[in-house]
């Protein structure tokens, strides 16, 4: 028989047992709690993991469907860029001739820029101009008939002799060309399947605004020559190429032998390339062989005024210009200078505005009375609102030189360079004639209707594809 010592001892002996065992139950549970959080984890994880497979997948097959039909984009300005007469004589034959002539040489452009991948581009060519117009300038010149469109053959045989090469009628209205070939550039820009532009406008200082934002973009642009061309254009960093055998080297016609007397008198200075006023001379800058016309006169009656001479002139954005309006000696406001922003700039906005759209009133006027405000109020990078204080300074402010708001973010003067003053710029003339060197700065006038304009709030917080960054909003914007 047991003694008490020894029962004791067993029964210590079976609690520590029965201790043993619940602690062992105790682990045994916890490690399978922690066995299904790691399993649930792990199916999280897979079905994340499958999720971006194929979404690679798709984008796979979309960038190798991209892939499939490259392309080179020929954007040419028929008005400024005018066929060697030989081949305007001909007509339809000459029509026929000038395509394949343009087809041979730009792919050896192609193959000269890309190696390789231009063998395999096919060449699409866009060519607009005022047929109507153009006819009757060839007709005085006694390369085609005296018809209304006696043109149009030659036009009619380009088309049919290629099928991506299309020569468009772009109407008779102003600058009708010019908006064809702005719109079809933002198309094709960042077009993965356009491989290369080359773009022949270059006789026309209003496409520069256009090609800023791709500036050294080499891989990409070419810039043609032809009888004339903007030296501006040497200062975008694009190779510029000629097509003597396709398209005349010296302006169309010729110095006339009774010119009209222009206005005023011609600077010898500009004609050897040496003008050391630019923009701002007295004198007309027009070239030795340049043809005078109505339209050169019509171009200076308001003054070209380029980045350079804006960034000269016009103040800073600093600490007194955001308390102060700045006039010049009429007493007309004077804006801030407002440079185009880099492409890099344009891409982060678009990405932010994409996620939410953005307050105006509240980042660029400093505060938003609606307390039900559906847009985004959250910090910004600094360069995008330098994207936004440009996008609404294209809009001019209803009360013009006059404003008095220190908090209104519309235009008051037109900044755009080299802007003639006329369509599709929205600023009347006087906002592209005014002095802008500041003559004092002024206590602003609280004007709590200064946000009436013919934009509304929800228009210009849209968003659209970077390619094309509200171009739906503002033509002309970047033009």
């Amino acid at each position: 028989m047991l003694g008490e010592t020894e029962v004791r001892g067993l029964s210590s002996h079976l609690g520590a047992v029965v201790r043993e065992n619940q602690q062992h139950h105790e682990n045994l549970q916890d490690l399978l709690e922690k066995f299904q959080g790691l399993l649930q984890s792990y199916n999280e994880l897979k079905s994340d993991y499958e999720e971006e497979k194929e979404a690679r997948e798709k984008y796979k097959r979309l960038a190798r469907g991209q892939e499939r039909n490259p392309f080179a984009l020929v954007l040419v300005d028929g008005d400024g860029y005018i066929f060697k007469e030989h081949l305007i004589k001909k007509g339809p034959e000459g029509g026929i001739a000038a395509a394949r002539l343009l087809s041979d040489t730009i792919k050896e452009l192609l193959h000269e820029r890309l190696g390789y991948l231009g063998d395999q581009c096919r060449i699409m060519v866009r060519i607009y101009s005022n047929i109507l117009g153009l006819s009757k300038t060839m007709a005085r010149a006694g390369l085609v008939g005296n018809e209304a469109r006696s043109l149009s053959p030659f036009a009619s045989s380009f088309t049919r002799a290629q099928e991506l090469f299309d020569y468009v009628d772009a109407g008779d209205k102003k600058e009708g060309a010019d908006y064809k070939i702005r719109e079809m550039f933002r198309l094709f820009a960042d077009n993965n399947q356009c491989k290369h532009i080359f773009f022949a406008g270059c006789h026309d200082a209003g496409y520069l605004s256009l090609l800023t934002p791709y500036q050294g973009s080499a891989d990409r642009i070419t810039l043609l020559r032809s009888g004339s061309f903007h030296p501006e254009y040497q200062s975008l960093g694009l190779p510029v190429r000629e097509l003597p055998s396709v398209f005349m080297s010296t302006p169309f016609g010729g110095t006339p032998s009774n010119p009209p007397s222009p206005s005023k008198p011609v600077c010898k200075h500009f004609q050897k390339g040496i003008c050391k006023y630019g923009n701002e001379c007295s004198k007309l800058h027009i070239m030795p062989n340049q043809q005078f016309s109505k339209n050169v006169e019509e171009t200076h009656q308001v003054p070209l005024r380029d980045q350079t001479y804006y960034a000269k002139n016009l103040p800073a954005i600093n600490a007194k210009s955001e308390e102060f309006i700045a006039v010049n000696k009429d007493g007309d406001r004077v804006d801030t200078y407002c440079p185009q922003p880099p492409q890099d700039a344009w891409e982060l906005y678009n990405r932010r505005a994409k996620r939410h759209k953005l307050c105006n009133k509240y980042h660029l006027g400093g505060e938003c009375g609606d307390m039900a405000c559906e847009y985004d109020h959250s910090h910004i990078d600094g360069s995008a609102l330098n994207v936004m204080r440009y996008i609404l300074r294209q809009h001019p402010c209803s009360r013009g030189a006059t404003c008095r708001a220190i908090k209104c973010y519309l235009g008051h003067i037109c900044q755009k360079d080299l802007c003639k003053g006329t369509k599709p710029c929205r600023f009347p003339r006087q906002a592209h004639t005014l002095e802008l060197r500041v003559s004092q700065w002024l206590t602003p006038v609280d004007q709590h209707d200064i946000h009436e304009s013919p934009i509304s709030e929800n228009s210009v917080n849209s968003t659209t594809d970077p390619n094309n960054t509200f171009s739906y909003l503002m033509k002309g914007i970047l033009d």
